[in-house]
């Protein structure tokens, strides 16, 4: 028995998994439409997108992916929604500057 160590010549995945991306968003006839949106904000926003992901019902589920603390992969038709939905959550959590009974606050 030989103690060599076998070659093999296969490719590598990454370069003709990147090799037929290329070739086939490069105008080969078909245009592609993206599936997904990388979604990239702070960790208390994903976790309230996280929390509206998991109030749905199996099929209607738009996370892809959570790939970080603040990155995720979300299905493109959610785009809108998720966006409407974040900004009626942040409009809700503004506080405005108020006068306090008894104290004198110059915020100018």
């Amino acid at each position: 028995m030989s103690s060599k160590p076998k070659q093999t010549k296969s490719k590598s995945k990454k370069s003709s998994s990147a090799a037929t991306a290329s070739s086939t968003s490069a105008g080969g006839g078909n245009s592609l439409r993206p599936s997904g949106f990388l979604l990239t904000c702070d960790p208390p926003v994903k976790q309230f997108i996280i929390h509206l992901n998991d109030a749905k019902i199996a099929d209607k589920k738009f996370i892809i992916e959570d790939l970080d603390a603040t990155h995720l992969l979300i299905k493109g038709e959610a785009r809108d929604e998720i966006t409407r939905k974040v900004e009626e959550w942040m409009d809700e959590n503004v506080f405005s500057n108020i006068e306090r009974v008894g104290e004198n606050l110059d915020t100018s």
